[in-house]
């Protein structure tokens, strides 16, 4: 990726906070989960999950993301087991410095959205209600 011109994680951080400061969250229609907002204001903090969200064009599945192509192979299979997916993240590969981009990290807010009931009622509530936090 192009670091250039990424924000800072801190940058982003303070973007998201700046934007849903005084309530203002609630009248965002983004269509991510809450605790991805709450990764977006720096209230949480999760591993890379590229692997959740796999990439796919005519050259085959890309690794590990569409932001980077570290090559491609033609089975979902090789790019499951293949990929050293540990390699991959905030603190591991350096052009993953700035990264929190929705390809790896939404799915992380997702999968700790599932394994925790209070989660899973409060994205149910914001979802239907439209009332984010």
């Amino acid at each position: 990726p192009d670091q250039e011109h990424f924000l800072g994680v801190e940058q982003t951080r303070e973007l998201f906070k700046k934007a849903f400061a005084g309530g203002n969250r609630r009248k965002w229609r983004l269509n991510h989960s809450p605790l991805f907002l709450d990764f977006l204001e720096g209230k949480v903090d999760f591993p890379c999950t590229a692997w959740a969200i796999p990439n796919y064009s005519l050259f085959g599945w890309q690794r590990p993301c569409y932001l980077m192509s570290d090559g491609y192979v033609p089975t979902y299979r090789e790019l499951i087991e293949e990929t050293d997916w540990d390699k991959y993240g905030r603190g591991k590969d350096p052009r993953c410095a700035n990264c929190m981009a929705h390809c790896g990290y939404e799915p992380t807010a997702v999968l700790a959205t599932m394994g925790s009931l209070k989660e899973s009622l409060r994205a149910m509530r914001e979802t239907v209600s439209g009332n984010r936090e």
